[in-house]
């Protein structure tokens, strides 16, 4: 019965743990860690990614951490949705594959990399990030302003002050209600992404340059990488999405 579940991109291990919390109900993460025969560490990764496809959710009671799995009548419309995700993505990457193969060369293509590990070190990093007169981003609010709280404002503010523009494709949360209402503009155009995508890190994307940051609950890692080829490649992908879901852009709220 595993099996069904790697369809929804599980790994074996991933949906026998995903079954036995079916089985268990709702529970506190360290009752399915033991139930599951795993270390408490092991499952809050496991975690991550069952939250990542929208199968579980999760809740605090008596102030201990608890996960739900979804339930099942719910499955066929996440199945529904992913079908219909990779249909347009297929069609959107058909129709520019043109112009991705005008991107490709026949030499090796040498990026410039530099690693920032560490909260004061991703710091410097975003630093160069405002100095960008545009940049497209996948941009997941609650874990910025979790995470590194003062950038969650001061791109935004930078990008205003400067004159320069964004499209930034959102995860949904509250953060992200609070940052379209406080910086949506013709110049910073803003979509939420459909309510079962989501992701664990950001891409910040620039004509020359592509920003990794990764977030997980003791620290921030990033990378840059230096190379206009992969950013124009990475620029072309993020328009191919931003075209499949544009029809979900959140007017302002007021």
């Amino acid at each position: 019965m595993d099996n069904l579940f790697v369809q929804l991109g599980l790994s074996k291990k991933e949906s026998k743990i995903f079954l036995e919390l079916i089985s268990l109900g709702a529970s506190p993460v360290s009752v399915w860690a033991k139930s599951s025969g795993i270390n408490r560490s092991s499952m809050y990764v496991i975690l991550e990614r069952l939250l990542s496809e929208g199968l579980v959710t999760t809740f605090n009671h008596k102030g201990i951490l608890h996960v739900q799995a979804i339930s099942m009548a719910e499955i066929p419309a996440i199945l529904y949705d992913k079908e219909t995700m990779v249909k347009k993505t297929r069609d959107l990457f058909i129709s520019n594959l043109p112009n991705l193969q005008k991107l490709e060369k026949t030499h090796n293509i040498k990026p410039k990399v530099r690693f920032f590990e560490g909260k004061s070190r991703v710091e410097t990093m975003y630093e160069e990030v405002i100095k960008e007169k545009s940049f497209k981003a996948f941009f997941h609010p609650e874990r910025v302003k979790a995470s590194m709280p003062e950038y969650f404002h001061k791109i935004p503010q930078a990008l205003k002050s400067n004159g320069g523009k964004a499209k930034e494709l959102l995860i949904k949360c509250k953060e992200a209600e609070e940052y379209i209402n406080l910086y949506q503009s013709d110049k910073h155009e803003i979509v939420l992404l459909p309510r079962t995508i989501t992701f664990s890190s950001d891409t910040i994307i620039t004509k020359q340059k592509i920003y990794l940051v990764g977030y997980s609950t003791s620290d921030v890692v990033g990378t840059e990488i230096w190379n206009q080829e992969l950013a124009e490649t990475q620029s072309i992908l993020f328009d191919m999405i931003w075209s499949s879901v544009g029809s979900h852009k959140i007017p302002k709220i007021i």
